[in-house]
């Protein structure tokens, strides 16, 4: 199928707007996109079926609110569930929040723009909706090219590969023209890559074949040796008119750069009026196919070094996210019986833990949420985990409400540094805990993530700010972080923890749900602490089986001791 541009759909109600965005949007990126338009949401859920059935990708969609029918929240969560990669972008001529809330939350609304618009200023916002999807298009296929790397390097795998491919090159050409000997040498200097090789055999029987290959970096003399006697060859190939000396070179395409040469020697002389052409047409082609598969062999080479690269950084990433966090001795020095499971979904991790002892009164334990998962959720992680020593360690604010609220404050301004004036999409969840170690009470405060609390078998979910970190203040401005005070027993047990366990697919199921999730911590509450992180671990392999893990996963539990510290068990 041609490749065929992607679009961007315009949908509202009244065509001279329609009109007006069509030729705005093709006078920016007619280069690179092509533009649709639909009059309505119903309209605009049928220009999507049918560019679908095309093969066509819709990178973004600009659509009004106030439409008849379907308003445009409505048309654009409908829509997220078709096209969920697209960019939506809602405009709107009143300051219907609740229209923007709902977009957000359930079609992931890139951006929202008031009437009336500057055509700049709307052209600008679908631009970069515009870039952001092509670099996420980008991103996948540079992921899919990282994952089937681990396929090629099987077939490819250094030095062994190669010599197996010069070595069915040598069988080949053994098999079809017959040689004494043949050598080949190539160089490919902008991959690092040079190959010097010679082989012989006392007929054209492919199982005679004794084959050399010599990496000039690894022999240089035996290498250069070889160079000489190609170079030798060449000359003479050209002098002699006829003879038993064939040369060729090793190039991709005709009129492109010679990567190398081919000389084959045969036992008797070429009648050049009878064999020449055969003999040199199937040498020709054969060479040909050496050189796509050693030019693959030398991109392999450059991909492979890059992507070791990128796994070097992605590890060092990741032994400064470990060391970001706490230990697991501290956090039992002060809460003895307590676990944590931590599942990273991909090297780092979006999901974090923090702990923090303040003025040898308070101890904060949190599960931090953070938006996505891999290297884009650990950048997160380190801002978030900052911004929380920050608020305790710098700030000394002790209320955890007040924590949550300075955290938010931090992380929006270091976001909105770049971001001024847009709806941010970047962001955390958490819950917090603070124990105080004099009076034994027990605080807690979360940005949607609750505390589920075991009294024996009863169970207790203390529900969360419904909000997040980082979300946009003109949508949450009345909805303040709320602090709980809590009077638990000695026994106790709590946990907090992401959405991820909850969120996993399994063969039977989109995901596990919250219910399910519930009730395996009910079942894993009445464990030992030292069992249920090897009880829920288990459980959560069981339900995923072969599939992927589906995001980040952790868990907090700890059983509450009155003022903390350590206890005799």
């Amino acid at each position: 199928m041609p490749y065929r541009k992607p679009v961007v759909l315009c949908v509202d109600d009244e065509k001279i707007i329609l009109d007006s965005l069509q030729e705005q949007v093709l006078a920016r990126l007619g280069d690179r996109f092509e533009c649709e338009v639909a009059q309505g949401g119903e309209e605009g859920l049928e220009v999507i079926e049918e560019l679908r059935a095309e093969g066509q990708d819709v990178a973004v969609i600009i659509s009004d609110q106030l439409m008849p029918g379907m308003k445009g929240d409505e048309f654009l969560i409908a829509a997220h569930k078709v096209v969920p990669d697209a960019y939506k972008i809602l405009l709107t001529g009143q300051a219907t929040l609740d229209a923007v809330r709902n977009a957000i939350n359930h079609a992931r609304l890139y951006r929202y723009v008031m009437k009336p618009w500057r055509e700049d200023d709307l052209m600008l916002t679908v631009e970069e909706a515009a870039e952001a999807y092509l670099q996420k298009i980008r991103l996948q296929l540079y992921t899919r090219l990282l994952r089937d790397i681990n396929n090629l390097t099987q077939k490819l795998s250094g030095e062994r590969e190669l010599n197996r491919l010069i070595e069915k090159y040598f069988e080949s050409l053994a098999e079809t023209i017959g040689f004494t000997s043949a050598k080949i040498s190539v160089e490919y200097p902008q991959q690092g890559l040079s190959i010097q090789a010679i082989a012989n055999t006392l007929n054209s029987y492919a199982k005679k074949l004794q084959v050399e290959l010599y990496d000039a970096y690894v022999y240089p003399d035996k290498a250069q040796r070889l160079r000489e006697e190609v170079q030798q060859a060449i000359e003479q190939a050209m002098l002699e008119e006829v003879g038993n000396l064939l040369v060729t070179p090793i190039r991709l395409q005709q009129g492109a750069k010679d990567l190398g040469y081919v000389v084959v020697e045969r036992s008797e002389a070429v009648d050049f009026l009878r064999e020449q052409r055969e003999i040199q047409n199937t040498l020709q082609t054969l060479t040909s196919q050496l050189a796509i598969s050693l030019e693959n062999v030398a991109l392999y080479h450059t991909i492979l070094e890059q992507k070791k690269e990128l796994e070097d950084s992605i590890l060092y990433a990741r032994r400064i996210q470990r060391a970001l966090l706490p230990s697991d001795e501290i956090i039992r020095y002060y809460l003895p019986e307590s676990f944590i499971l931590y599942l990273p979904k991909a090297v780092v991790s979006g999901d974090f833990y923090w702990f923090a002892e303040q003025g040898g009164r308070y101890i904060y334990l949190a599960a931090v949420d953070c938006t996505g998962h891999g290297v884009p959720g650990a950048f997160m992680s380190v801002l978030v985990s900052n911004a929380l020593s920050y608020a305790v360690s710098e700030m000394g604010v002790s209320d955890v409400a007040g924590i949550l609220q300075v955290v938010d404050m931090q992380v929006r301004e270091k976001l909105q540094s770049q971001t001024q004036g847009e709806v941010i999409q970047d962001g955390a969840e958490m819950g917090l805990v603070q124990l105080d170690l004099q009076t034994g009470e027990l605080f807690y405060a979360g940005a949607k993530r609750p505390l589920l609390w075991y009294t024996g078998r009863q169970r207790q979910e203390i529900a969360a700010t419904p909000r997040a970190i980082a979300d946009d203040p003109e949508l949450f401005r009345e909805v303040p972080f709320k602090s709980h005070r809590l009077t638990p027993q000695p026994g106790d047990v709590f946990y907090l923890f992401s959405d991820g366990y909850a969120d996993q697919e399994s063969a039977e199921r989109p995901r596990m749900g919250t219910r399910r999730f519930y009730e395996l911590l009910d079942e894993a509450s009445r464990l030992p602490l030292t069992q249920q992180a090897a009880f829920l671990e288990q459980r959560f392999r069981d339900w995923r089986g072969s599939l992927p893990q589906t995001d980040d996963v952790l868990i907090l539990g700890f059983r509450y001791t009155p003022k903390g510290g350590p206890v005799a068990l």
